[in-house]
């Protein structure tokens, strides 16, 4: 009797998960990129809007992009209410068993924009130690992935001549940004892929500092 009362729990789980949206299918979560370790979910969510309940089931690096108040609902839970915070770089190890079904709506005056990084390889862990620099804050060490906040000061450069492993530079901030030599204006969640053994070369043109997180893979 205990089985079988496990057994109709386990497929009811079972059918509630099946009957989601998946995070990367639902409309205001956009892919902007993904390869067989990692897909990018670029996600805008305008004042007074709703997404519909979707599921997440891997292991996820969130970049917020604004200060925003937002409700939230877990599926079967109550509402609540938070406020992100621009700049911020958080992980979440949502793999089973910590998947979370949820809806998320704006209640701020502007849009709410945060990239949802999924990350789909496994955990297989750095064979190296983080990278280091006088303009590096490491933000994130786990096995799935390191994220650092880059903050390029006025006129300085920013150098890796190899990168040892696959690496992702997303901007936290607008901001004219010499890329590779060539000036570059970028906007809140503009990024660039760059593959392990080749140099990144940055160099700010403003008068004021200019964020980034640079996410590296194993």
């Amino acid at each position: 009797m205990r089985c079988f009362l496990f057994f109709l729990l386990w497929l009811s789980f079972s059918k509630c998960l099946q009957a989601q949206v998946p995070v990367h299918e639902e409309p205001r979560h956009k892919p902007v990129f993904q390869n067989h370790n990692v897909r990018l979910l670029n996600v805008l969510l305008p004042r007074g809007d709703t997404t519909q309940y979707h599921l997440h089931n891997t292991p996820s690096l969130f970049l917020f992009f604004t200060s925003t108040t937002t409700g939230s609902q877990l599926q079967g839970s109550a509402p609540s209410t938070g406020r992100s915070t621009a700049g911020t770089i958080l992980f979440e190890n949502l793999a089973p068993p910590h998947v979370r079904i949820h809806r998320v709506w704006n209640i701020d005056s502007t849009t709410f924009h945060v990239m949802d990084i999924e990350l789909l390889g496994r955990d297989s862990g750095f064979t190296t130690t983080p990278l280091a620099g006088s303009q590096l804050q490491l933000a994130v060490d786990t096995p799935w992935v390191r994220a650092y906040k880059v903050t390029l000061e006025s006129n300085k450069p920013f150098v890796l001549n190899k990168a040892v492993g696959n690496l992702f530079l997303v901007a936290l901030k607008a901001g004219a940004v010499r890329l590779q030599g060539k000036r570059k204006q970028w906007k809140e969640g503009d990024f660039v892929y760059v593959a392990a053994g080749k140099q990144l070369l940055l160099q700010n043109d403003l008068q004021q500092p200019v964020q980034f997180a640079l996410v590296e893979l194993p």
